[in-house]
């Protein structure tokens, strides 16, 4: 061997040497705390794949009973409709009414709105009915509330103000025919509901302000 090739291993070797040097000194401890990584590392991947894994039942959960809740809503929505439509009618000799969703797809993101035709071929937002023509369409709605889910008695504060007399006598007949199956309290100045109640309760005030209220039984 030549003395430039000795001369060249020499500086290789002294070369490695200083790699060595700058590595510092070894820890012993290294293979056993790598294992505790390690251990700690394929422990939280577990934990990570459980969450996951409840997460996505989570979602499947909240799916079903999203399902559920339109399905429940969709079906309420279509009795209430049916009801409505067939009350309108009743209340008005040429009306139509419905209930249109907003959002059909996605029932909770939207609102409902009202569509009435009282005379003619167009349909009208309720916005653009009269008074009276207005309440028409509300009670018609409560009384398919009514219907669907009945409760023990209703207040009626002077519903029938804006009404004529044609509409105020049908009313007056429904309110007869749901009053079988709940208590109506109606307040009225109006002798077509009048004539229609059970009990009537009038209440006067004299000129010194004291109420007086008289009673009468039909």
């Amino acid at each position: 061997m030549s003395e430039r090739s000795i001369d060249a291993l020499k500086q290789k070797i002294s070369s490695y040497e200083k790699e060595l040097s700058s590595i510092g000194t070894i820890n012993m401890r290294a293979l056993e705390i790598y294992e505790q990584v390690e251990q700690e590392f394929n422990r939280l991947i577990e934990k990570k794949t459980k969450l996951l894994q409840e997460r996505e039942e989570v979602l499947k959960i909240m799916q079903e009973i999203e399902s559920k809740k339109k399905n429940k809503f969709m079906k309420t929505f279509a009795t209430l409709n049916k009801q409505f439509k067939r009350i309108f009618s009743e209340l008005t000799t040429k009306g139509e009414a419905s209930l249109i969703l907003e959002n059909p797809q996605n029932p909770f993101e939207a609102g409902v709105d009202i569509k009435v035709r009282i005379t003619g071929s167009r349909f009208l937002d309720i916005r653009a009915l009269s008074g009276g023509e207005k309440t028409l369409t509300a009670l018609a709605f409560i009384f398919a509330i009514q219907e669907y889910e009945p409760h023990s008695f209703y207040l009626f504060d002077e519903v029938d103000a804006a009404l004529d007399k044609r509409n105020s006598e049908l009313l007056a007949k429904l309110i007869r025919k749901y009053s079988k199956n709940a208590q109506y309290i109606v307040i009225t100045h109006n002798d077509a509901v009048i004539s229609e109640a059970d009990n009537i309760f009038g209440v006067s005030m004299n000129e010194e302000g004291i109420s007086k209220v008289v009673s009468l039984r039909l």
